[in-house]
């Protein structure tokens, strides 16, 4: 049985800046922003897929981005993926041809919150094996794509099963340049994902964090090499928040003004990281 506690991660006597250390990409669905955006940016599939081929053509990325699969609300609102590998794939293609390469993109998983599996249908263990199939398929039939394994879960040792299903199927995660760490974003413990990133970090995997709290990435930044987040919209919606200034109609829960003011108190907790000790 493999030990799943949290241990302070290893100060060095000449630390680098955290932020340096971990990739931010902001989350947007708004694509046009590819072209114009100062800093990296997380975009959806389902808003890629948005813009019709032949049609309006998609904006050509000036900054590295990334390719989210949009797991959670495909599954939580339909109870299974409308589109298939092949579907998918081919759009990839399509968006890495039209907006260029991304740095990864996200299979279709399945991920392991109660409201999820409760609309699927499907166990903890059957999410992961979706995933993992997924994956396999996606690297297989389109090899050129830039595919991040996902490891699925919901108890720590969810995870450390789901690495060992990896490995059965030839895929050592340890070498991979990324692995997505999915099922984290809406746990109301962070300590929870404290444990299971520092175990697959202290291996030596290289994780990202999908849509991690400003909490979680305080106490916790040095276990992964990226994260990404769109809370700023939803924070923006919810509150009707609208910064003096803005033009736009509404709320800024679409303004790239506000987007780049809240990633900065991201950075900001990012740097906080290795002086925080969570309790």
């Amino acid at each position: 049985m493999h030990d799943l506690t949290i241990t302070p991660w290893t100060q060095s006597p000449r630390r680098r800046d955290p932020a340096r250390r971990l990739m931010f990409f902001l989350g947007t669905h708004r694509p046009w922003w590819l072209a114009h955006s100062p800093v990296p940016l997380c975009v959806s599939a389902h808003t890629l897929a948005t813009y019709v081929p032949g049609g309006r053509g998609l904006p050509i990325a000036g900054v590295p981005y990334a390719i989210d699969s949009g797991a959670f609300t495909e599954i939580r609102d339909h109870g299974e993926w409308r589109w298939n590998e092949d579907t998918y794939g081919g759009m990839v293609y399509r968006f890495m041809s039209d907006c260029g390469y991304p740095t990864f993109v996200a299979p279709l998983d399945y991920p392991c919150e109660s409201q999820v599996l409760v609309r699927s249908g499907g166990s903890v263990f059957e999410h992961q094996e979706w995933t993992l199939e997924s994956y396999l398929y996606l690297a297989r039939e389109f090899p050129h794509a830039p595919w991040m394994p996902v490891l699925q879960g919901w108890d720590p040792q969810d995870y450390v099963r789901h690495d060992e299903m990896y490995r059965k199927a030839g895929v050592d995660l340890v070498t991979q340049p990324r692995v997505g760490l999915g099922s984290v974003c809406r746990r109301s413990s962070i300590r929870e994902i404290g444990a299971i990133a520092g175990h697959f970090a202290r291996r030596g995997y290289k994780l990202h964090g999908f849509g991690l709290k400003t909490s979680a990435l305080r106490a916790y930044a040095p276990y992964f090499v990226s994260a990404d987040s769109l809370a700023w919209s939803y924070q923006a919606r919810v509150t009707d928040m609208r910064l003096p200034g803005c033009r736009h109609r509404g709320p800024c829960n679409n303004c790239p003004r506000w987007a780049l003011l809240w990633r900065e108190q991201i950075i900001a907790a990012i740097r906080e990281s290795e002086n925080y000790i969570p309790a």
